[in-house]
C-alpha cells in the first residue's frame, strides 16, 4: 500500500507539472485482479497438491492392502514366524515340515546304554518305539491367527507338546534281559602265593551286572524320556571290597613267616591251605585260634567224607538206584576223615611253617582198619568207581566190574535167607576188606562152624564171600534155603573171583 500512495502522490505531482490527468482507482482494480488471479493460482495449486496427497495415501494404502494380503496369503497354512515348538523353530513351516522337525529333533534313533567296558545298543523296531507328534501340531496350528502375521514379527511364540515316545515295555525288558551285559565277575584283590612267594592279585571290576536292578533302571529312564543311559549310575555293578592297595601291608607280614602251603591230596583233586589263609586265624596277640583249624577240618570233611552217606548207583539191568551205607554199622565202605587228629595234625604244620603236601587222617579202628575207600573209584562224581562187585540179591546175579568191563559174571549164589530177619543178606555198601583161604567161619552165637577154601568178607559181622558146597545155586532158594548171610559159591567161581578181586574192592548189595 505503501508503494501505491508512493505512485499516487508521484502521478499527482507529475500531472500537475505535466498536465497528465491519472485515475488511481484504475490501478487499484489492476491490483485486485492481480491479487485475485494470485490468489486463485495458489488455491488451484493446493487443490493439485491436495488432490495428489490423497492419490499418494490411496495408493500407498493399496501398495500396504496388497503387502498385508499378500502377507496373509503366504502364511496362511504355515506357523508364523518366531513359533517355537519344544524349541525347535518351526516359522514358516506347514504341520507336516513342522512334525517332521519335531520328530528328526526328539525321536530317538537308538536306546544307548553305557557298560562298565563299552556300549550297547537297542535300536526302535526291536521294541516298536515310535514318536508321533503330527496330531498334537495340528493342534497347535489351529491356535494360529494368520491376520496377525505382521506382529509375528516382533513377537515370539513358544509351545510344549510334552510327548514322549511310545514303545513296548514288555517287548524291551525281555530285549534287556536277554542281552549279553558281561561275563567278569567282580573279584577282590587277593593274595596269592607263586614261586617266587607271595604276591597280590589285584582287584576286578566285572562287567557282570545285577540283571535285575538293570532292567529295572533301563525301564524307568526310557519311561522318563532318557535314551542315553549309563548303568554305573544304576548302580548295577558290583564293586570289589577289597583293593591291592589294602593289602601291602599284610603281604608285608606274611613274607616275613607265613611263606608256605599245606596241601591236602584228595586223589583226584586236593585242597591247598595257603600261609595268607593261616594269618587270617591269628589273633591279635599273635597266637593261633584253634578254633578256626577246627572249622577248617570240619570243612574238609564235611565237603570230602563218603562214609554213612547215600550214594547213587547205576545198576547192571534196574538203572539208577540210591543206595544206603547198609543195614548195620558193618556197612564200613567209604571215606571218614579224623577230625582230632587232622587238626592236630594241621597245628604241627603250621607251627614249622614249612611247606607240606600230605593227607588227613582218617579214622582208623584198634583192628588196624582204616575208613579209606578205593582209591581208584573217588572221583567227583562218588567214590565207587568202575571196579567194583555189584550183587543183585533178588535175581541171586553177580557181576564183577574192572575198569568198567564185566570180567566175571555167575548167577549161581545163595544169599542169606530172607525169610529169617537174622540171616538176611543185608543190603548196603561194603568193601572187600579181607581174603583168606581155608578159612574156618564161627557162627556169631558158637552155633557152628565151617570150613572154606576161599573166603572174601565184607563186614565186620563175618559177611563174605565163599565157596560152600550145595546140591543147586541160584533161583529163589534163597528164600528159604539160605546161608547164614554170606554169599555162598561155587568153588570154582569163587576161586576165580578171589584170585581177580583187589583188596578195598567196593561191594554194592541190593534187593
Amino acid at each position: 500500500m505503501s508503494e501505491i500512495n508512493d505512485m499516487s502522490a508521484t502521478a499527482v505531482i507529475d500531472s500537475s507539472e505535466e498536465g497528465y490527468s491519472f485515475d488511481g482507482s484504475a490501478v487499484a482494480e489492476a491490483m485486485d485482479r492481480k491479487r485475485a488471479a494470485s490468489e486463485a493460482a495458489r488455491a488451484a495449486l493446493a487443490r493439485k497438491k491436495r488432490r495428489a496427497i490423497v492419490l499418494i495415501v490411496f495408493a500407498v494404502l493399496a501398495v500396504l492392502a496388497a503387502v498385508y494380503a499378500w502377507g496373509w496369503s503366504s502364511a496362511k497354512g504355515k506357523f508364523l514366524p518366531n513359533t517355537y515348538i519344544d524349541g525347535i523353530d518351526v516359522s514358516k513351516m506347514t504341520v507336516a515340515k513342522a512334525a517332521a522337525a519335531l520328530t528328526a529333533e526328539n525321536a530317538p534313533s537308538e536306546l544307548k546304554i553305557e557298560t562298565r567296558t563299552g556300549e550297547k545298543k537297542i535300536y526302535p523296531s526291536e521294541y516298536d518305539c515310535e514318536y508321533d507328534v503330527f496330531g498334537t501340531v495340528q493342534e497347535l496350528y489351529k491356535e494360529v491367527n494368520h491376520f496377525g502375521w505382521i506382529g509375528a514379527y516382533f513377537t515370539d511364540r513358544f509351545y510344549e507338546t510334552n510327548i514322549a515316545p511310545s514303545y513296548d515295555s514288555a517287548k524291551l525288558e525281555k530285549l534287556l534281559r536277554r542281552t549279553k551285559w558281561g561275563d567278569e565277575e567282580t573279584a577282590d584283590a587277593r593274595l596269592a602265593h607263586g614261586e617266587d612267594g607271595y604276591y597280590i592279585v589285584p582287584e576286578i571290576y566285572g562287567d557282570k551286572p545285577d540283571i535285575d536292578r538293570l532292567t529295572e533302571y533301563v525301564l524307568s529312564e526310557v519311561a522318563a524320556g532318557n535314551f542315553d543311559i549309563d548303568l554305573e549310575k544304576a548302580r548295577c555293578y558290583s564293586d570289589p571290597k577289597v583293593l591291592s592297595n589294602d593289602l601291602t601291608g599284610r603281604l608285608e607280614e606274611l613274607s616275613k613267616g607265613f611263606d608256605y602251603e599245606i596241601v591236602f591230596d584228595f586223589g583226584y583233586t586236593s585242597e591247598t591251605l595257603t600261609g595268607a589263609d593261616v594269618y587270617e586265624w591269628m589273633t591279635d596277640g599273635g597266637g593261633l585260634d584253634r578254633s578256626k583249624v577246627k572249622a577248617y577240618v570240619e570243612s574238609l570233611a564235611d565237603k570230602y567224607d563218603t562214609f554213612m552217606k547215600p550214594r547213587s548207583f547205576k545198576t547192571t539191568s534196574r538203572g539208577n538206584i540210591t543206595m544206603s551205607q547198609g543195614r548195620y554199622s558193618t556197612g564200613q565202605y567209604g571215606w571218614w576223615i579224623d577230625k582230632d587228629k587232622t587238626a592236630a595234625a594241621l597245628i604241627e604244620y603250621i607251627k614249622a611253617g614249612e611247606n607240606v603236601h600230605t593227607e588227613p587222617e582218617y579214622v582208623t579202628l584198634d583192628t588196624g582198619y582204616k575208613y579209606k575207600g578205593f582209591e581208584s573209584g573217588r572221583s567227583a562224581d562218588g567214590d565207587i568207581g568202575d571196579t567194583y562187585i555189584e550183587v543183585d540179591l533178588s535175581a541171586q546175579h553177580m557181576w564183577y566190574y574192572k575198569d568198567g568191563q564185566v570180567v566175571f559174571e555167575t548167577d549161581q549164589i545163595v544169599s542169606g535167607k530172607a525169610s529169617d530177619p537174622k540171616r538176611k543178606t543185608p543190603e548196603g555198601v561194603y568193601s572187600v576188606y579181607n581174603k583168606s583161604t581155608n578159612y574156618t567161619m564161627v557162627a556169631a552165637d558158637g552155633s557152628y562152624t565151617a570150613k572154606c577154601s576161599y573166603f572174601m568178607r565184607i563186614s565186620f559181622e563175618g559177611i563174605g564171600f565163599h565157596d560152600l558146597s550145595r546140591a543147586a545155586y541160584g533161583g529163589n532158594i534163597y528164600q528159604n534155603n539160605g546161608s547164614h548171610g554170606c554169599i555162598n559159591m561155587k568153588y570154582d567161581e569163587v576161586k576165580q573171583l578171589y584170585e581177580s578181586v583187589e583188596w578195598g574192592t567196593p561191594v554194592i548189595l541190593y534187593y
